[in-house]
């Protein structure tokens, strides 16, 4: 079978970038500042992430039962999210993997390690990344991922602001999730999930289809949009309309 061929990125948007070397002002008192008007849902939260960073913001929640179970994003950053998901592979899917965070100053230099993700994402303006897990102990909630326009090298200072910003995400998460069992979503945080729910639906119907965990069901789901060289939203909505079966 010929190998897939790589997802096409729709042209990247029109996105104010810096010049080489610089870095985006960080306002006054941030991030505490701005994360202490207790933000009310995750689409807040990451818009807030946003303001204080300067850069694209996402935020990716998940679950036991659903490793991608909810995710916000500034603007120009959902279509990343979108690469990361479909291609398995990219910062966020390493930082929430491995438990730590993944600083790439230069995207093109990683290139043989994200053989997919690097074209994608630099279709879509994106010059640099760093992903922080989102934990508290040994508790893991998701990830926070920031994005440059151009190619970022981070100086201790910066590196220790974005530090500080994952940590406080992780607390304000915890905090909306507190009321309810670690294998739910509060329902803060559920309101994120309104664009992965058909994903949702057709991991579980899978899952009953081959007899298999929620987690291989999602990583079949996967390896179809792959192959296809298409969005695992769309083979999503062929299996929830009945389109598509993987017993067959």
């Amino acid at each position: 079978m010929a190998a897939p061929t790589t997802l096409q990125a729709s042209p990247p948007r029109a996105i104010p970038s810096l010049p080489p070397g610089t870095e985006p002002p960080t306002p006054s008192g941030a991030p505490s500042s701005v994360l202490q008007q207790s933000p009310s849902s995750l689409q807040q939260l990451c818009d807030a992430c946003a303001e204080v960073s300067s850069l694209r913001a996402s935020i990716v929640l998940g679950t036991e039962s659903h490793p991608q179970a909810a995710m916000a994003a500034s603007d120009g950053a959902a279509e990343i999210e979108e690469f990361q998901l479909t291609l398995g592979e990219g910062p966020g899917i390493d930082a929430q993997a491995d438990a730590c965070p993944v600083l790439v100053e230069d995207l093109s230099s990683t290139a043989g390690r994200w053989t997919q993700f690097v074209p994608a994402a630099q279709g879509l303006g994106v010059g640099a990344a760093f992903a922080f897990p989102l934990q508290v102990g040994a508790i893991r909630t998701g990830v926070l991922c920031l994005y440059a326009s151009l190619p970022y090298p981070l100086s201790a200072s910066r590196l220790r602001d974005l530090t500080a910003l994952a940590g406080m995400v992780s607390d304000v998460v915890l905090a909306m999730q507190s009321a309810v069992a670690m294998e739910e979503l509060a329902w803060s945080l559920s309101r994120a999930t309104e664009h992965r729910s058909v994903v949702h639906q057709a991991t579980g119907m899978v899952s009953v289809q081959l007899d298999s965990s929620m987690q291989d069901a999602f990583a079949t789901l996967r390896s179809r949009a792959f192959t296809e060289s298409v969005g695992v939203d769309e083979i999503a909505q062929r299996v929830v309309e009945r389109m598509l079966r993987f017993d067959l």
